[in-house]
């Protein structure tokens, strides 16, 4: 029986309608015009052992999306995805964790976030917890994220966000699930610390933020 584990995090944060902005511009936009948006996500790793095999590392995600500035009533979360330490530069020195979700607002309309957590050491002391707290977002109004959007902002997890998600952790199969958590955990470690224990690197978003 495969290892199972899940996890719930909630990120919060501003967006503004325009995306020619940099994700910070707009977030303080964002935050002048009290346009905020709110991310409830369960991520399913079905079976750890296949997600760090898989190139993406990708895991299911379920949850909403809380944004009274595109719906007044949630959206649903109806297919989405969290791919978890993808190598965004040859060498290794570069992480992304990549989000897609594709959600849909109760009269039926569609619209795509894609968010971005980049991992780099920017700095010469870790900045472990900033980056992997810290999501560069971009909504599309439609299913898929062709053309320009129409939002653009940050969402970020607090220090009480952290602690919920730690709490949340739950598995399921050998070891009663300690088995997985255990080696998700290791996995992620792993990833984390082969970025922060190795040379300062710049920053890749400049490139992927205007697309």
């Amino acid at each position: 029986m495969p290892d199972l584990v899940r996890f719930t995090e909630t990120m919060r944060g501003w967006l503004a309608p325009q995306p020619d902005l940099t994700h910070e511009d707009a977030d303080a936009a964002g935050r002048a015009a009290r346009t905020e948006l709110v991310c409830i996500l369960t991520v399913v790793t079905p079976d750890v052992d296949r997600m760090v095999s898989d190139p993406d590392h990708r895991s299911p995600a379920y949850g909403c999306l809380l944004a009274p500035a595109l719906h007044p009533e949630p959206l649903r979360v109806e297919h989405g995805h969290l791919d978890l330490f993808v190598d965004a530069a040859p060498d290794g020195r570069v992480l992304h964790m990549r989000y897609g979700l594709r959600a849909v607002d109760v009269d039926g309309r569609t619209w795509f976030l894609r968010g971005i957590k980049e991992v780099v050491r920017r700095r010469w002391f870790p900045t472990g917890l900033t980056d992997t707290t810290t999501l560069f977002t971009d909504v599309w109004e439609g299913p898929d994220p062709v053309g320009t959007p129409r939002w653009r902002g940050i969402l970020r997890m607090g220090a009480v966000g952290v602690v919920a998600q730690g709490l949340s952790f739950r598995g399921e199969g050998a070891m009663a699930g300690l088995a997985g958590i255990v080696r998700f955990m290791a996995y992620y470690l792993r990833r984390v610390s082969s970025v922060y224990l190795g040379p300062r690197t710049a920053p890749l978003r400049p490139e992927w933020s205007r697309r």
